[in-house]
């Protein structure tokens, strides 16, 4: 399958993208950062609250990409309606 209906914005990598990037954030949270010619510097450090809920939407950034990437498989020709559903299918499961 290689997609490309919705060429060349490929836009559900990019979000797949994001949302490891920001898990890769979060791991840095409030950590220091290496020393630099002004001194030690940090990571934002968010709330407790805040990285929560940013937590929380990462699956469902990763949920919708998936989703993204088989209706772009579907309108290029790589899905049918019936793998269409049995893929999103799959994701819903893979998700909920």
């Amino acid at each position: 399958m290689s997609g490309g209906h919705f060429y060349p914005e490929y836009v559900y990598y990019k979000m797949y993208d994001f949302a490891n990037e920001v898990e890769d954030e979060i791991e840095k949270n409030g950590k220091p950062r290496n020393e630099s010619y002004y001194g030690q510097e940090f990571y934002p450090n968010h709330d407790p609250e805040v990285i929560d809920y940013i937590k929380a939407q990462i699956p469902k950034i990763k949920k919708m990409s998936d989703i993204m990437r088989h209706i772009d498989y579907l309108y290029a020709g790589d899905h049918g309606d019936d793998s269409f559903m049995e893929r999103v299918k799959e994701v819903e499961e893979k998700y909920d």
